[in-house]
């Protein structure tokens, strides 16, 4: 039977303590992905249905998978007043549509089945791979269209 003993100061005691919470809460950011909390979900390699709906969950949206709806958009190249107030809306969120003028995106709709209020439908406008906007929308009289984060 071997006895090991070492006298440690506290000094020592509370820096490899101290090491030791460094590497904790650096296992800790690593096994979660890098994401702070309350940090925003990346619009970049949203390619597949799944990438879009996991998108949406990232802001608490359930959206039906079977409800998917994709249309092929063109930007306009000059916004009118209407077109003007949903950019607006999207640079609330961090997009702009401007950047895209006269450029093909992809639309994809979904129902949202966790919404207070029905029918909502999620639209997540996507160029290259890359969500550059989208909203929540309840097209009943009295309803609502806007960004992704926050209930209602």
């Amino acid at each position: 039977m071997f006895i090991f003993t070492a006298k440690l100061s506290r000094k020592k005691i509370a820096a490899g303590l101290g090491a030791a919470g460094v590497l904790l809460i650096g296992l800790i950011l690593m096994l979660s992905g890098n994401k702070a909390a309350g940090s925003e979900p990346s619009p970049k390699g949203v390619k597949t249905q799944a990438d879009r709906i996991a998108y949406l969950a990232s802001y608490g949206w359930e959206a039906d998978a079977g409800s998917e709806e994709c249309q092929e958009v063109v930007i306009p190249t000059e916004f009118d007043s209407v077109f003007e107030g949903y950019n607006n809306l999207q640079k609330e969120q961090g997009f702009d549509l401007a950047k895209y003028k006269g450029k093909r995106i992809t639309r994809y709709m979904y129902v949202i089945t966790n919404h207070e209020q029905t029918p909502v439908y999620a639209s997540v406008l996507i160029h290259k791979n890359t969500v550059i906007g989208g909203d929540l929308q309840n097209p009943a009289p009295g309803g609502f269209l806007r960004g992704f984060k926050g209930r209602e």
